[in-house]
């Protein structure tokens, strides 16, 4: 063997021998911070359908940015298994729903309604806020 390639193998195991196992690995991302929920605030009573006039739910939902954020999970529900809005690509701080014109809640659920909302950063999924309640109003309050 030369002595270049002799000096370079050592070199090599050298600089091996040094490494530490978290210079050869990335550590994995830091969760972001929960976004603060805005509105509608913890209580509020929100917008209903009508029946049988075509005047759809329409409600909006506005929490604090994250920095560096890239997308945003919105979950809205009365029955966490059966979400009403399960969104996981919101590119913004607030969400807009508006539903088919038909669609309204019946008045035996109006109350007991949640909403939260995550973070992504990265690859990264943050924790959920705090979840906020909220009513809806009677069927039929202010059809047109």
């Amino acid at each position: 063997m030369t002595f270049c390639l002799r000096f370079t193998i050592l070199v090599v195991a050298a600089l091996l021998l040094i490494a530490t196992p978290a210079s050869l690995s990335s550590a994995p991302p830091m969760a972001p911070p929960p976004p603060m929920l805005i509105s509608p605030a913890n209580g509020a009573l929100m917008d209903n359908g009508c029946k049988p006039k075509a005047d759809g739910i329409t409600w909006d939902f506005d929490w604090s940015d994250v920095p560096g954020a890239t997308a945003y999970h919105i979950r809205v529900f009365k029955n966490p298994a059966i979400p009403l809005i399960n969104d996981m690509s919101v590119a913004s701080s607030s969400f807009h729903y508006a539903s088919a014109p038909a669609d309204h809640i019946i008045n035996t659920n109006l109350t007991g309604w949640r909403w939260m909302v995550r973070a992504k950063v990265g690859t990264a999924w943050g924790p959920w806020s705090h979840a906020r309640s909220f009513k809806v109003e009677r069927l039929n309050t202010d059809c047109p």
